[in-house]
């Protein structure tokens, strides 16, 4: 680590958030590239609140002094560790190891002013609790507006066959106005197709206004007024799903009309044109997931100035098709590899992203235990819940309207009431005697540390044993029995 210079100006780094969680508090990481958390000690928070980049280093430190009676040498010895680190960075308090990210304070080069911090928000009053995982508020939400589409997707993984009441607008605008005011962090918009509401930009208006810059995606080819209409409410990001430009591969994956890929064409165009930032995403079939699918759709893009990523997905296996479909449509090893290669090449032309999601659950990542244990944590039920078109709440966006997953019900519960209910608390809770004797989980040593640590992928069980056989092991954890249902890419 250099030197630190004290007249520099230094800011807490705007990917990452603090947030009081009652008896602890959450770093938080809103990264693009990935999302994460760690529990930090509310003194480390205090004094990483001080940096909100309005003045210089030795500035801050005479206010950290001020507040925590510490002499200026101990206030740079405990900064130090901070500043522009490179990497992860282990720091023991209280008889506890907190690790922090990299690069936590950096040189404030672009004059960043820090609106969201104060350091009063994070004086909590012991004891405090770094081990559990649930939070004691949700802080990330995702409404499901509906189940309407402008295509027929023959990878579609939405439910929609359920029947159900839609919210009303109104009912709509105070779920969102409720998760303002409780602090929810995250507030995303789901379908479906928002863009197929008839109030979708009186809901991204109130969205905006509450700080919710939501992420939006869609398959509407918006017309000029639309997209004039989405300009207004204040949005400058949006999501357009292209698998590709070819009008004969669209109507027969999409179920689309031929005049489709012109419309969209010119939707991104327009868009573009108001300076609106653009994410492109496709999901290939075999069908789509060729080099010159690929292509065509990249040199119509690369043209345009305001794209910020184009992503290719490989189409995975979906609750609410056929196995036997998802078989038919996903795409060779040989042709993800030379996707692979092809996407590497053409990240050196442009300047945006371009990641590749290949979606492969591999036969050899089955019951496979290195695989287990580096999984990703999953958050449902963690830190975040899913709201349905009717108000119902569940844990994961896949899972829809199956009542094992269901913890509550926002027409009758308030966001958090639903968060503390029985139900959700104990799917989160779950005590290994109550799981079948036919799941290894029932007798499994390592129970709590797997359910209550990182967890198990909900909807992969369900994909691979069905709905009925919901309390199975993850498929990838070694005591995990043989697939009902192959959902293995290859």
């Amino acid at each position: 680590m250099e030197s630190i210079n004290l007249e520099r100006n230094y800011v807490l780094n705007t990917d990452y958030r603090l947030i009081d969680d009652t008896d602890r508090i959450i770093l938080v990481s809103d990264r693009s590239s990935q999302y994460f958390f760690n529990f930090i000690h509310p003194m480390h928070a205090i004094m990483l609140s001080f940096f909100k980049g309005d003045k210089p280093l030795k500035d801050v430190i005479t206010e950290i002094c001020s507040f925590f009676s510490i002499s200026e040498k101990n206030a740079v010895k405990t900064i130090s560790p901070f500043i522009k680190n490179s990497k992860n960075t282990g720091i023991e308090y209280d008889d506890k190891k907190f690790v922090f990210p990299k690069n936590m304070l950096i040189e404030n080069k672009n004059n960043i002013i820090r609106q969201d911090l104060d350091h009063m928000s994070y004086m909590i009053n012991p004891p405090y609790d770094f081990d559990r995982i649930r939070f004691t508020k949700p802080t990330a939400i995702v409404f499901i507006v509906n189940t309407s589409c402008v295509t027929d997707c023959i990878y579609c993984y939405a439910n929609r066959k359920e029947k159900y009441k839609p919210l009303s607008t109104e009912q709509i605008l105070s779920i969102i106005d409720e998760a303002y005011k409780i602090g929810i962090s995250d507030f995303d918009v789901s379908g479906g197709e928002i863009f197929l509401h008839k109030d979708w930009d009186v809901i991204l208006k109130k969205l905006y206004d509450c700080g919710f810059t939501s992420n939006l995606s869609t398959k509407v080819p918006l017309s000029k007024s639309a997209i004039d209409k989405f300009v207004k409410t204040g949005f400058k990001e949006l999501q357009v799903s292209v698998d590709s430009f070819n009008p004969e591969l669209q109507s027969k994956n999409l179920k689309t009309t031929n005049t489709y890929v012109d419309k969209i064409k010119e939707s991104l165009t327009y868009l573009d044109s108001k300076g609106i930032k653009l994410i492109i995403k496709g999901t290939q079939t075999n069908d789509t997931l060729t080099t010159k699918n690929i292509e065509e759709v990249f040199n119509f893009i690369k043209r345009l100035k305001n794209i910020k990523r184009y992503m290719v997905s490989v189409t995975g296996y979906s609750l609410y098709k056929s196995g036997k479909e998802y078989h038919r449509i996903k795409p060779t090893l040989e042709q993800i590899d030379e996707i692979s290669k092809f996407i590497n090449e053409k990240r050196r032309e442009v300047d945006f992203e371009m990641p590749f999601d290949d979606q492969q659950v591999l036969k050899d990542e089955l019951c496979n235990y290195p695989v287990f244990k580096g999984r990703s944590l999953c958050t449902g039920n963690v830190n975040g819940l899913i709201i349905l078109p009717d108000g119902k709440v569940t844990i994961c966006e896949e899972l829809y309207w199956n009542e094992n997953f269901i913890i509550g019900d926002l027409t009758k519960s308030t966001i958090q009431e639903v968060w503390t209910s029985d139900k959700a608390k104990s799917l989160w809770d779950l005590n290994r005697k109550n799981f079948p004797k036919e799941s290894a989980c029932s007798f499994c040593q390592d129970f709590d540390n797997c359910r209550k640590g990182k967890g198990v992928c909900w909807k992969m069980i369900v994909k691979g044993y069905g709905w009925e056989n919901y309390l199975y092991p993850d498929p990838r954890c070694p005591k995990a029995p043989e697939l009902i249902y192959d959902i293995c890419s290859h």
